[in-house]
């Protein structure tokens, strides 16, 4: 066979090999994402690690992107339920109340990376979608490309490359615009007048989760049988009031263990337990671990040694 017959069968079976790019005549300038945005974790979870629930908490000081790369799971953001899977990407903006279960047969396996120092114009710091947009994006056949993007992310910060705080904020950049400009963007359904009253009663929990609060007194204070608050809150948000409130406390028990070097007792007190063998029972009736065990099995045994080291250079930052 000559050459001239190679280079013609080629092209018949092969598909285009070099693609050339135009660019706009005025390309439109790069969002400006501000001087001080950076990386501060990336994270990689798989079936093993997501089957151990993560109850309500919120990043206080940064905006988390999740890439749910395989399996199936329920998110609640905020007072809203999503069913998640492959190719979905969550965006949790700062100070947004969210919790994660895997499908129990399935389970999950996603990337998660923290951001810090976001800025656009327009929204407050470490937001990157306005309320009003729904803050679950579709990748569809950009999949590939976000799934190599968390893949580097991670590679970067796992080998610790040199010079690699300049390629994870290259790389940071390029995937918020693909968020930004390359996904199909969903307006957020408007609340039902029927349940603000619940919604604003859930906010409260929220603000009070760490005080004594009985269902007699949030009966009360929306006038509603103790019996009629339990069954209309369940139905909005997945568990009774009682529930709810334990949930937020194991919740931000889970982020003080990972994020901070607090002692066990310290964190039990931090969340409105007073009682330390109640408050270890509670978190591993949820979790299947004991405080300890957890914050040790999420951190790794290197990173736990150096736990306070670590807490304390994140807030002093």
């Amino acid at each position: 066979m000559c050459y001239t017959d190679i280079i013609q069968r080629k092209a018949r079976c092969c598909a285009i090999t070099i693609l050339y790019y135009k660019a706009t005549k005025k390309p439109p300038p790069p969002p400006a994402f501000g001087e001080a945005l950076r990386l501060i974790y990336i994270g990689y979870n798989d079936r093993e690690e997501t089957l151990m629930p993560s109850a309500f908490h919120r990043h206080e000081h940064n905006l988390e992107l999740q890439l749910i790369c395989q399996g199936r799971g329920h998110i609640r953001i905020g007072s809203r339920m999503y069913d998640v899977q492959r190719g979905d990407v969550l965006v949790y903006n700062q100070g947004v109340l969210h919790d994660e279960s895997a499908d129990p047969t399935t389970g999950l396996w996603f990337y998660n990376c923290g951001i810090k120092g976001l800025q656009l114009a327009g929204l407050p710091e470490n937001f990157l979608l306005p309320d009003t947009t729904a803050p679950l994006l579709h990748a569809g056949n950009l999949m590939p490309t976000l799934r190599s993007l968390f893949r580097i992310l991670y590679g970067q910060v796992q080998q610790k490359h040199t010079d690699s705080d300049a390629i994870t904020c290259s790389i940071l950049r390029a995937l918020l615009q693909i968020l930004l400009f390359q996904l199909p963007h969903e307006p957020i359904s408007p609340v039902r007048e029927k349940d603000c009253l619940f919604i604003a009663l859930k906010d409260y929990i929220d603000r009070h989760f760490m005080e004594e609060l009985s269902v007699e007194t949030l009966s009360a204070r929306i006038h509603m049988s103790t019996s009629g608050l339990a069954h209309q809150f369940k139905k909005r948000f997945g568990f009774a009031p009682i529930q709810y409130i334990i949930r937020r406390r194991i919740g931000e028990a889970q982020t003080l263990l990972v994020t901070t070097d607090l002692s066990i007792t310290e964190v039990s007190a931090r969340i409105g337990f007073d009682n330390i063998s109640y408050f270890n029972n509670q978190f591993k009736k949820f979790t299947g671990l004991s405080p300890q065990s957890y914050r040790k099995y999420k951190v790794g045994m290197n990173q736990y040694k150096q736990l306070g080291e670590i807490a304390g250079q994140e807030r002093r930052r």
